[in-house]
């Protein structure tokens, strides 16, 4: 899944407070195939996503933001996964 600069910045101007969670893609209740790779794992949270920094977990709207100086996108979500998957 390539996105553009300007789908990014869409996606990550979402603001969280004026967005219904019930309007959000529910990501609660994934299941994680540790067979795939890295890649692939994060592939498939980005397309059940769709929006990487504003989703909903269990009911709850929750909008992931980064520091210019902070980890990459994909060690956040990487890290995400994990404790999702552990119950965290």
């Amino acid at each position: 899944m390539k996105l553009t600069a300007h789908e990014l910045n869409r996606m990550q101007s979402v603001n969280i407070g004026a967005v219904s969670a019930g309007t959000l893609a529910d990501v609660s209740g994934m299941a994680f195939d540790n067979s795939l790779s890295r890649e692939e794992r994060i592939t498939r949270f980005l397309g059940r996503a769709i929006n990487p920094y504003c989703f909903c977990v269990g009911g709850v709207g929750v909008k992931i933001e980064f520091a210019e100086d902070g980890p990459a996108l994909q060690d956040t979500l990487t890290d995400f996964l994990i404790r999702q998957k552990k119950g965290l």
